[in-house]
């Protein structure tokens, strides 16, 4: 017998490890990337919610406009949905008269226009997201809202 026989054995042996460490890693990695788009998945999801429910506020604020607000800030934290929200079928919006000036913007300077802000929320609570946006409405001529600001708001603002 020769005495190198094992050294064979041996060789197998850490090969075969090294490629089991190897499938590991490309494991982990998938599951990794799976998650990820998992995540960005239902963040976009929630973004869809959140912008078909601002289109839902701009329905009500055509339907009925609300009467002005003192200060109207805009809501504190809209991710904890405290306050008069009003439910809409993708998430819920907030529906605040901010007043009437001559100077808004993208509008005609000196034009009288009611503006109007919509904060909406999506439905989806593990990747909420939370629009809002600001309405011109002109007088009688032109009744139709006009968008002239738009952002989203993070969990942080």
């Amino acid at each position: 017998m020769k005495r190198q026989g094992g050294m064979v054995l041996l060789l197998a042996l850490i090969f075969t490890l090294l490629l089991g460490l190897l499938a590991a890693s490309a494991l982990r990695e998938a599951q990794q990337s799976t998650r990820l788009t998992t995540v960005l998945k239902e963040g976009l999801q929630a973004f869809e919610q959140a912008e078909a429910t601002l289109l839902d506020g701009l329905a009500s604020l055509q339907r009925a406009a609300p009467g002005p607000c003192n200060g109207c800030p805009p809501p504190a934290d809209p991710h904890a949905l405290q306050g008069p929200w009003q439910r809409a079928e993708q998430g819920y919006f907030l529906l605040q008269n901010l007043g009437t000036t001559t100077r808004a913007a993208h509008m005609a300077w000196g034009e009288p226009v009611v503006l109007y802000r919509i904060t909406a929320v999506s439905q989806q609570t593990t990747a909420r997201q939370v629009v809002e946006a600001v309405y011109a409405v002109p007088s009688a001529q032109a009744p139709a809202p006009q968008r002239i600001a738009w952002r989203q708001r993070l969990k942080e603002d």
